[in-house]
């Protein structure tokens, strides 16, 4: 019984292009979904990112009679907040935090969005918004 090279089976040429095909069709229908997805990724970042910037305001003016001076001061000062532990109502502790957590900052030190551009703030008025086009108004 010898064995001949046709009752062998084998991974040819022709697998290998018909696999490579298979991963370039895959890798570009990938290619052509990833932008929409990753923009509608920093929308949502974004949009939750001004959100808690903007109840943090709110808690800092709540706590201290005015608005922050800047978004740096929220990063540094901190609030003593109380928390409930477990499922007693009369059990309880405080924590302590800051009222901004940091954020991506750009060399300067300003707090920056997911786009990469500086969020501005009016401490006159409280209000932020970001600098990245289109989303000037959200």
């Amino acid at each position: 019984m010898t064995r001949g090279f046709r009752n062998q089976r084998a991974f040819t040429i022709v697998d290998a292009l018909v696999t490579l095909c298979i991963i370039g069709v895959l890798f570009g229908i990938f290619i052509l979904k990833y932008p929409p997805l990753a923009k509608e990724a920093r929308e949502t970042a974004l949009r939750s990112g001004l959100f808690n910037i903007r109840s943090s305001i709110r808690l800092f003016r709540i706590f201290n009679g005015r608005n922050p001076r800047s978004l740096e001061e929220m990063v540094e000062k901190k609030v003593i907040l109380p928390a409930r532990v477990g499922a007693d109502v009369s059990a309880g502790s405080f924590f302590e935090q800051k009222y901004l957590m940091d954020h991506s900052v750009d060399k300067k030190g300003n707090i920056v969005d997911p786009f990469g551009n500086p969020v501005m703030y009016d401490p006159l008025s409280g209000a932020v918004r970001v600098t990245t086009k289109g989303y000037e108004h959200w």
